[in-house]
């Protein structure tokens, strides 16, 4: 019994780092014992900073990599779908394991879609989706500024609607900004379990070249997908 007991926290502590606005969240409320098994959420906009929450690695700018205006277009588009459907928040894809949450991912109705049921629902699977990565999507961790397999690191100041905003845990689209001068920006994501994809307006206040906060002191960097 006991070894079964260590194979699971095991499997579990080696899950790919999740994303939530909510810690408690994570595991059906099991408290921060259970949050080992996910590491790096998301507490939220309004939710005081966690001991948790590491800050991205710093990125020193360089020229941005060449934005294509017609993808990101289409990565718009296709994160709006989600939105348009509800897309409900899950740690994986349909039918599969919600490593987040906990249970089983379940979609019905209109968000049960053959093109995108292989995807997690959780923030960097909904990231991953719009921006046509292979299913079932990287995790925070395999996007940039810890991986750059898929992506690149941009400037504040280079950040244009269909890049992202990436830290440990937490992974949004970048809609465009509302207000520059008042630090309102659009983002589009998937937050928290028992939420559903979401788009709206936050604050966002620039920290550095590379590096943005949210209202709770969350810091982000501008990512972009690079060009096939």
């Amino acid at each position: 019994m006991a070894c079964a007991r260590f194979l699971v926290v095991f499997a579990l502590s080696s899950v790919a780092w999740g994303c939530s606005e909510d810690p408690s969240q994570l595991t059906n409320g099991q408290g921060r014992v259970a949050r080992s098994w996910v590491e790096g959420a998301d507490p939220g906009e309004d939710a005081p900073a966690d001991d948790d929450d590491v800050a991205p690695p710093p990125a020193a700018p360089g020229v941005a990599p060449p934005r294509d205006a017609a993808a990101a277009t289409t990565a718009l588009e296709r994160a709006r779908l989600w939105i348009d459907v509800a897309m409900p928040y899950c740690g994986g894809p349909n039918g599969g394991a919600d490593v987040i949450c906990g249970g089983t991912c379940v979609r019905s109705g209109r968000s049960r879609t053959p093109a995108w049921d292989a995807y997690r629902s959780d923030c960097s699977g909904f990231v991953s989706w719009s921006w046509g990565l292979p299913a079932p999507g990287a995790s925070t961790a395999g996007l940039a500024p810890f991986d750059t397999r898929y992506s690149e690191v941009i400037t504040v100041d280079d950040l244009a609607p269909g890049d992202a905003l990436n830290t440990r845990g937490h992974v949004m689209l970048f809609g465009g900004w509302v207000d520059r001068a008042a630090n309102q920006a659009r983002i589009l994501q998937e937050s928290r379990c028992g939420e559903v994809a979401e788009e709206k307006v936050i604050t966002l206040s620039t920290l550095g070249p590379t590096s943005l906060a949210r209202s709770d002191g969350r810091r982000f960097t501008p990512i972009r997908k690079k060009a096939r």
